[in-house]
């Protein structure tokens, strides 16, 4: 009885954000990819800005020049690495392979170190989120499905090496495990870094206190669910796709084999012609539907499940809604080769902001003004 309820409201429309979404575009092709860090940051403070809660916009205030600089400090350092690694001849395979393990070994540690930039960088009201967490917490967290991650990728490359020596069944074999694998531990890490997320996350000294109802359990569950319907994207449409693209453009195993030699720039024109459309509906496929049903199961159970005496949170998006909007979204961005992508962006943003409220006590809400003058008219 002592919190107020108030509506997420999203006033983000199509006719502001296009040239925004325009801007970001151009620059990306003219700078070849350079300007991502302005991109981002151009796109996250519109929809933080349009975000209304309790009557107070959030705000994203992180500088695209430092993330550009982290980039170009974070490259450096890599090429460095892999130009070390090529001097090292006989064993310049075997440090590639180590170096990629590691890379992804390493992934709960980046993945904690972006979640903890976003927070620090985001605001409401004038405060700043922040992460009570450490590296060794999201390890803890994440571990298990980085492992699985790691395991699918070293069957993938296993399968390929299968294959261009000429051992078909293993590489069938080895690439069926290896996209289990992979299509399990790709929406397991999801899973459990959204839940780290809504656990570590703070607002000034107001730290989550997530409930019970969401456990290990629930999260296993959904994580099987979309590691199915992945597989079933993949199987009955990107894997029929790329055998027919294959047969068109003359790519088979003796075909791939080749590329091991030099001098083979027609085989690399035929592998791409496959590979590119093969990974572009790929994508599209799994943001049309494994994506989304995560994410809308996610969202409903875990922002109602996370509170704190303060505020609490609860989420009640329609998923058959959300489900068919997606859909369409996607398979109209891939139809219009990205134009649609502005309204698909805005109308998702707006289900499911619109399906979020929140519980407020009052003295949240007391401006920092009115707090200082009730400290100053204190007889503390």
């Amino acid at each position: 009885m002592s919190h107020t309820r108030y509506e997420v409201s999203f006033t983000g429309n199509v006719e502001s954000y296009r040239p925004i979404w325009r801007k970001n575009m151009l620059l990306l092709l003219l700078t070849a990819g350079f300007a991502l860090p302005w991109a981002l940051v151009g796109s996250l403070r519109y929809f933080y800005q349009h975000t209304h809660v309790a009557g107070a916009n959030l705000d994203y205030h992180a500088s695209p020049w430092k993330m550009f600089a982290g980039n170009v400090v974070g490259t450096l350092i890599l090429n460095a690495i892999y130009y070390g690694i090529s001097l090292t001849g006989p064993y310049q395979m075997m440090g590639v392979a180590g170096m990629q393990i590691l890379t992804a070994a390493l992934l709960p540690v980046f993945l904690h170190g972006f979640l903890e930039f976003q927070l620090m960088h985001t605001s409401w009201r004038g405060q700043r989120l922040s992460l009570a967490a450490t590296p060794a917490d999201a390890i803890k967290a994440m571990g298990l499905p980085t492992l699985l991650y790691i395991v699918g990728g070293v069957l993938a490359v296993w399968a390929v090496i299968a294959g261009m020596g000429g051992q078909r069944v293993q590489s069938y074999v080895l690439g069926a495990f290896a996209a289990t694998a992979l299509s399990l531990a790709l929406p397991w890490m999801y899973v459990q870094f959204k839940r780290y997320q809504h656990r570590h996350a703070a607002l000034g000294d107001w730290r989550n206190e997530q409930g019970q109802s969401f456990q290990q359990g629930d999260a296993m569950r959904v994580t099987l669910r979309t590691g199915v319907l992945a597989l079933l994207a993949l199987l009955l449409v990107l894997l029929p796709l790329i055998w027919g693209l294959s047969e068109l453009v003359g790519l088979d195993w003796e075909t791939v084999a080749r590329l091991k030699q030099n001098e083979h720039h027609s085989e690399s024109i035929r592998l791409a012609l496959v590979l590119v459309p093969g990974i572009f509906l790929g994508i599209v496929m799994m943001m049309a539907l494994p994506y989304p049903y995560m994410s809308v199961k996610l969202q409903n159970r875990l922002w109602s499940d996370t509170a704190h005496k303060a505020i609490r949170f609860d989420s009640a998006v329609p998923e058959r809604e959300l489900l068919k909007l997606t859909l369409r979204n996607w398979m109209l961005i891939a139809c219009t080769l990205g134009w649609y992508y502005p309204q698909a962006a805005i109308s998702e943003a707006r289900l499911r902001l619109r399906s979020v409220s929140v519980w407020i006590r009052p003295e949240v809400l007391v401006k920092p003004e009115e707090d200082a003058q009730a400290a100053l008219a204190s007889p503390q």
